[in-house]
């Protein structure tokens, strides 16, 4: 367990949190579950299993939260599990703990039968149970808090199948298929469907990568988000997942002790600061990006002009040689300085002509 799920788990573990989460994701913001009707269980759900000749060999298993549940409506097992990441073989990790919370009530009904002596008809020795026993139904859900889940949400979508092919269509029809109850809480389209705490924190993780929308939200909510105790405060620090965030606080802290101004703030501060830091860079960047388009301009530019003036001297240079020349009846060493540097450059210094 990381120490995301420990933050995050602290929190759920208060019974008005948790059927707040219960009500506005499984029953759309309706107020079906009341924290009364919340009783906490272990964290480990087990069983001991009967195998081959006589062997018996325990199976457990671990979650963050499971609360049982007894209302007028239904007597449920709830369990809940945080994940930042995604976990690729979840469809089988949950479907083992239903199966193992299951066999554990089955069991504890047979050990109730064998006390009491009650079961007189030879299906009932068979079986364990009556038949008009009943075990509670388990709901085990996923709170994610990461970007985007992109593993399989199924257990059909886990097996080594081509779900295309005609035949295995066939097969699949008799191969019972476990879904996962996925909460990501980026993909919430209503967070006001939760009463508590949640809204707050859920609704800034979905607007945590549109800065406009959750400036908007927190400057609409600063008191709601500010009322939040310490442990409301650490899980939303755990379930944003923003280090930038964390200093802020950090930086709080260190100005008024102990004391934190408010999450609001920190959020204003933070934006504010990825603002700036955002304008220095372009600055910055704008500025080598000039800087260098100006030095190659102005490379190119000077080589244009270069050129051109060397043309230029060389002409004039040219012409001034051939003139002494000519004046002093040398016509072949005009044709030869044309093809003879070295001749031309002692030309140049006999004559006095000055480069």
């Amino acid at each position: 367990m990381g120490i995301q799920n420990l933050e995050v788990n602290e929190l759920l573990k208060r019974r008005e949190i948790f059927a707040d989460l219960v009500n506005g994701s499984l029953h759309h913001g309706r107020q079906v579950l009341k924290p009364e009707d919340l009783t906490p269980l272990p964290p480990q759900s087990g069983a001991v299993i009967d195998g081959r000749r006589g062997r018996r060999s325990a199976v457990e298993r671990t979650g963050d939260i499971r609360m049982k549940a007894d209302s007028g409506t239904y007597s449920v097992i709830f369990a809940g599990e945080v994940q930042a990441n995604t976990h690729y073989a979840m469809p089988v990790r949950n479907m083992l703990y239903d199966a193992l919370e299951y066999t554990r009530q089955v069991k504890d009904l047979e050990k109730r039968h064998r006390e009491r002596k009650d079961l007189k008809q030879s299906d009932e020795f068979l079986s364990g149970i009556s038949k008009e026993d009943r075990i509670r139904p388990v709901v085990n859900t996923i709170l994610f808090t990461g970007k985007a889940w992109d593993g399989s949400e199924t257990l059909h979508g886990l097996l080594a199948v081509d779900p295309d092919d005609p035949d295995t269509k066939d097969l699949l029809k008799y191969i019972p298929d476990y879904r996962i109850n996925l909460i990501t809480v980026r993909a919430i389209e209503e967070p006001k469907n939760y009463r508590t705490c949640l809204q707050q924190i859920f609704s800034m993780i979905k607007y945590k990568e549109d800065k406009e929308k959750l400036d908007h939200y927190v400057q609409e909510n600063r008191e709601a988000i500010d009322r939040m105790d310490s442990v409301e405060l650490s899980a939303a620090l755990e379930m944003f997942n923003d280090r930038r965030l964390e200093k802020q606080i950090e930086q709080q802290r260190r100005k008024e002790g102990e004391k934190v101004l408010g999450l609001s703030q920190a959020i204003t501060d933070m934006l504010n600061d990825s603002e700036k830091a955002g304008q220095e860079r372009g600055e910055k960047l704008g500025f080598e990006r000039g800087e260098k388009l100006g030095l190659e301009r102005g490379e190119k530019l000077g080589l244009e002009r270069g050129e051109k003036l060397g043309l230029e001297r060389g002409e004039k240079l040219s012409l001034e040689l051939c003139s002494r020349l000519m004046e002093a009846g040398r016509m072949d060493d005009m044709k030869r300085i044309f093809t003879d540097q070295e001749f031309r450059e002692s030309l140049y210094e006999k004559y006095g002509i000055q480069k």
